[in-house]
């Protein structure tokens, strides 16, 4: 029913024009205005006031898979099939589906597109009269109710609550449409501590809902940014899921203010409702670590870092180069770094540098040049020192890193120095999803070391670093303690990158797990390492051009090394060197 207003002097008369719908489908109007949302959605308003969505009908497309994309249900096929006047939907076709048939999804997006001045305040939707992105010239409250609340017939309702005396509009007039009255598109719905995402649920279970804004892509956006996945792998799944979930077509051509559902259970805690289980409890341990700070704060140096220890540990090396992408490999060129930080500390502070491996070809020496070389000549310190000769042995590399590690850490408690100034840093280039950018840093999450950690193979019992002490495992306040020391390092560490204008991972760049696939677990090095302040950094994504470029040149290395000296003076209560200079 589309109404028309009559005016008289005594009252204002509502006419209905009582149409059917396949009347209405022989009436179109001759020269529709339309908004185009993607290439294969545009809305559509006929004669200054009727809203229509339009869908590009694609080769497998019937009414019936029409109606389950937009209106959320295959029952309503016959609905639009008569709204189209019974014409074949097929490759090629546009479609017309009725606001009134849309589902509270599609309905959101129309009209929020359309009118995009309209906002929420509160409980309630502010609506601003005939500014949409085409002219509504014959709009009327009559249509406001209709599209807002879903019931032409409440006219007469938001006339009161606006305190009006007649229907008719003026452009740009502010109309409130109470919050009892809103269509269910429209209700106000519980919100994330920063409004970016909403908490809904239907058929498929709870979920959050995120609009999707101008120039945002599903993959870095929302996968990356909610879900904690990073690996390109991971973050492709879980787009797929959401996809699915979401009834979306094309994730290339997403309309901007679609709204994307994400199973909760996607969701890192810290995005999911107050209250929720997994949120309290990421928050009850993050106040169990700022009160073990506060019990026991790191104790400043003094004279450019005495009395510190840095374990410093290079990924990869011998067979095992590490991530290749964009004309690079991750050993050689972390090294170079590792090796610049090196000289760096033994050159300008009063630190101790113990490297966990060496290259027994070139030494540790900064490189010359952009271009490095692959000489398969990392070396891990153990006793006898361990070449990974075979791919396959890059496993028992990881592992004896964190036995050499531990050794060292165990004569330096024999020698005096206090456990919160031996630091383990573990330097690599990671392999993420090619749209993101910058360094990131694992600590040690206290929750996910509850185990006990060490092998005693044979492979393994031959090194004096493990027959010392094969096995370690570490009670919850160890546990607790190492995941908050080194948080603060790894904010040292993201603070300095700033400084320095290198690029930071923009979504959570320290995290106290990884996430493949369904798997959550400290990095190896980490896992069984009892140095308590420990961090692994992942400081480009070789996956990204920009990022391996970086890594590639021998000035953006130095620049690297320089921000995690600064970071260490700035984690040991120094300040920035440049302060003092």
């Amino acid at each position: 029913m589309m109404p028309r207003v009559v005016r008289t002097a005594a009252r204002v008369v509502i006419v209905a024009h009582l149409a059917l719908p396949s009347i209405h489908a022989r009436m179109t109007d001759p020269d529709p205005q339309r908004v185009v949302l993607s290439s294969d959605l545009r809305v559509a308003v006929l004669r200054g006031r009727e809203i229509e969505l339009e869908v590009l009908a694609g080769a497998d497309d019937d009414y019936a898979a029409i109606a389950r994309r937009l209106a959320g249900t295959a029952d309503a096929g016959p609905a639009i099939a008569e709204w189209n006047g019974g014409a074949r939907a097929g490759a090629g076709v546009w479609i017309r589906v009725p606001l009134s048939l849309l589902s509270r999804g599609y309905r959101a997006l129309v009209l929020r597109d359309l009118f995009p001045g309209d906002r929420r305040e509160g409980e309630d939707w502010i609506h601003i009269a005939r500014s949409g992105k085409v002219p509504t010239y014959d709009e009327g409250l009559w249509q406001v109710a209709e599209w807002f609340t879903g019931d032409g017939s409440r006219f007469e309702q938001l006339m009161s609550a606006n305190r009006l005396s007649s229907p008719e509009l003026r452009n740009g007039q502010e109309l409130r449409i109470p919050g009892a009255l809103l269509h269910a598109a429209f209700k106000a719905r519980l919100a994330s501590d920063d409004t970016l995402l909403e908490f809904d649920s239907d058929a498929q279970g709870p979920h959050a809902v995120y609009r999707l804004r101008q120039g945002e892509a599903l993959y870095s956006s929302v996968v990356a940014r909610f879900t904690g996945r990073n690996a390109s792998d991971d973050v492709r799944e879980v787009a797929e899921l959401i996809r699915v979930r979401s009834r979306i077509r094309d994730l290339r051509d997403i309309p901007v203010g679609y709204e994307i559902k994400i199973p909760l259970d996607l969701l890192e805690p810290q995005f999911l409702p107050s209250g929720h289980p997994r949120r309290l409890e990421a928050e009850a341990a993050l106040e169990e670590m700022a009160r073990e700070l506060e019990r026991q704060p790191v104790e400043e140096t003094r004279g450019g870092l005495e009395g510190v220890l840095l374990v410093l540990d290079p990924g990869h090396g011998g067979r095992d180069l590490g991530t290749m992408n964009n004309g690079i490999w991750e050993h050689d060129y972390v090294y170079d770094v590792a090796c610049r930080l090196k000289e760096k500390l033994e050159r300008e502070t009063a630190a101790r540098v113990v490297l966990t491996l060496e290259d027994k070809e070139t030494g540790c020496a900064p490189s010359r040049g952009d271009r490095l070389t692959a000489n398969h000549q990392g070396t891990i310190a153990t006793h006898p020192p361990f070449l990974a000769r075979e791919k396959g042995e890059a496993r028992i590399g990881v592992n004896l890193r964190w036995y050499l590690a531990n050794s060292i850490y165990r004569q330096a408690n024999k020698d005096g120095v206090d456990p919160d100034r031996v630091v383990f840093m573990s330097l690599h280039a990671d392999a993420r999803h090619a749209s993101l950018r910058g360094v990131m840093v694992y600590v040690p999450g206290a929750g996910y070391r509850t185990g006990t950690y060490g092998h005693s193979s044979s492979g393994y019992r031959k090194y004096r670093e493990v027959r010392a002490k094969p096995k370690n495992s570490f009670s919850k306040k160890q546990r607790i303690r190492s995941e908050a020391v080194s948080r603060k390092l790894a904010d040292s560490i993201i603070r300095n990158f700033r400084a320095e204008g290198l690029p930071v991972h923009s979504h959570q760049p320290i995290r106290g797990r990884i996430i493949r696939g369904n798997k959550r677990y400290v990095p190896a090095v980490l896992r069984g390492n009892a140095v308590p302040n420990k961090v692994l950094i992942e400081m480009i994504n070789m996956s990204n051009k920009e990022d391996a470029a970086l890594l590639a040149s021998a000035r953006e290395r130095e620049r690297l090394a320089n921000s995690l000296l600064e970071a260490l003076f700035d984690y040991f209560g120094e300040g920035p060197r440049v302060a003092r200079r």
